[in-house]
């Protein structure tokens, strides 16, 4: 920040300040042999990249990675920040951020599927919503991990954010589906339905590392096992502000899948949505895979599953 009755040189231009996640940092010298610590410092709207002169400011210990701090100091010309200012954000700092501000848009493999992600959350009307999925999403151990992760190894949306993309599909179509056939639904269940579709594999951050590479626990476990642990600290919260809501999220998410996930039949029909929305990515993704390089019609196959498409004379413009 500039001082009182000191002005900033000419080659800096505005003022700022803000609270964001601190995602890198190394030190450079200038010059004159000033060393300098590079930050970068990453929210859900981009980087800014910032320098702290070692030489005059204090720099915190005990700061790592995805840690929230606050910086303040000003834009130079360059577009790099010149901070006078470096610390630990408080805990009323953190709190002011709006919902999944703090997600790193730098981790985001598809830029264009992680702005929608947070334009929807952020959308939600029931605070108590948005404040459960602060509480899950916005982790230093689950960030990166979600962010990167494939939907799956070999199958459906099998790459780098293969995971937020299905996932986001699945809380969309269901949240379709809900609205088209049950329109006097209340908006609360509808954004119910769409966070049970948004975490219905949250579980699979478990099973992959912060690169989205499959880990252990892959190989040990299954991803569905881990859905309800991934969600317990938010699923507390509700239980204290919205009782049926925690209770909805619980049974949507063991009894989705064909077969039921833990033996229990479904009880509502957004558990359903979510089933079939789940099957429908999954679908819809694969067979779209099948015949990527190959003729646009007949007979496929990815793994066990065959797709047919059907030789058509001519195609209609919608």
């Amino acid at each position: 920040m500039k001082r009182p009755n000191q002005q900033a040189p000419a080659h800096l231009s505005r003022t700022f300040t803000g609270t964001y996640r601190l995602t890198g940092r190394v030190v450079e010298f200038d010059n004159a042999k000033t060393p300098f610590l590079k930050l970068r410092l990453s929210d859900c709207e981009g980087d800014r990249i910032a320098m702290l002169n070692l030489a005059k400011t204090h720099v915190p210990e005990r700061i790592g990675h995805l840690d929230f701090v606050t910086a303040s100091g000003v834009k130079c010309l360059s577009g790099q920040f010149l901070l006078d200012e470096f610390r630990k954000a408080t805990r009323e700092e953190v709190h002011s951020l709006d919902t999944l501000q703090s997600l790193p848009r730098v981790y985001a493999p598809a830029p264009a599927v992680f702005d929608q992600l947070v334009k929807t959350v952020q959308s939600l009307q029931s605070e108590h919503l948005r404040s459960f999925l602060t509480r899950v999403l916005e982790r230093k151990d689950r960030i990166e991990a979600f962010l990167n992760a494939p939907a799956s190894v070999t199958y459906h949306h099998a790459y780098a954010g293969g995971l937020l993309e299905h996932s986001l599909n699945v809380a969309n179509n269901a949240v379709a589906m809900l609205r088209l056939n049950e329109p006097a639904m209340p908006r609360l269940m509808q954004e119910t339905c769409f966070v049970a579709g948004l975490l219905h594999d949250i579980g699979k951050t478990y099973t992959y590392d912060s690169k989205g590479k499959p880990n252990a626990a892959w190989k040990l476990c299954s991803h569905d096992a881990f859905t309800l642990e991934a969600c317990a600290y938010g699923l507390a919260y509700l239980d204290q502000h919205e009782l049926d809501i925690a209770m909805t999220l619980r049974h949507i998410w063991t009894c989705a899948s064909p077969g039921a996930r833990y033996g229990q039949p479904a009880a509502m029909t957004l558990a359903r949505y979510i089933r079939d929305a789940d099957g429908q990515s999954a679908m819809t993704d694969n067979q779209q895979r099948a015949f990527r390089s190959k003729s646009q019609w007949g007979f496929s196959r990815i793994g066990q599953n065959i797709f047919w498409q059907p030789q058509l004379a001519c195609s209609l413009t919608p």
